[in-house]
């Protein structure tokens, strides 16, 4: 019993000391999708693609916001603090910001060429501002997708991977809309 004690005053402690909240601080904001087609959930978080960034936090929190409103995607969840927005249920089907989606997604190719031009795509994104204090140094974009053929004859679900053109323009239409200003 005293230990298990002694081990729950060791864990407050360590929760309340600056070490330990910093380290928490400078965490990725947590993403789970859980796309159609996948049993377990995809941790976005681990899939960023790091982009340079130059601009203040605030500047860059709302160009990314004004972005994906130019793609038209449309955001579920955003927080200013760790300057993240995310979507981990779009679904866009054959273009995404006037650019065919097999430019950013290979979901395979079938009789009719590339899949994610034809398929009906689910897509979980996230972007956050890193590190999370500080001056902002990198935009980290992660996305995953499945998708399905909208004409019914194969019903399954299948894993579309990025070809991280996606990430490089969201990352090229934010820094210029910041350098604009």
């Amino acid at each position: 019993m005293w230990i298990v004690a002694g081990g729950l005053l060791l864990l407050l402690a360590l929760a309340a000391s600056p070490l330990w909240t910093h380290s928490l601080a400078a965490q990725p904001p947590g993403s789970r999708a859980l796309l159609p087609g996948n049993d377990t959930p995809i941790l976005l978080d681990t899939l960023g693609i790091a982009q340079p960034i130059r601009g203040s936090r605030d500047s860059i929190f709302a160009a990314t916001g004004a972005v994906f409103a130019e793609l038209k995607i449309p955001i579920e969840e955003s927080n200013a603090g760790t300057g993240m927005l995310r979507n981990l249920n779009a679904q866009v089907s054959r273009r995404l910001g006037g650019v065919p989606l097999s430019r950013y997604l290979d979901c395979g190719r079938g009789f009719s060429g590339s899949n994610a031009d034809i398929y009906r795509i689910e897509l979980a994104i996230s972007v956050w501002v890193e590190p999370a204090t500080g001056d902002a140094e990198r935009l980290l974009v992660a996305i995953a997708a499945t998708g399905r053929d909208p004409s019914g004859s194969r019903s399954a679900f299948s894993a579309c991977t990025s070809r991280g053109a996606l990430e490089e323009r969201i990352a090229a239409m934010v820094q210029a809309r910041l350098d604009q200003k």
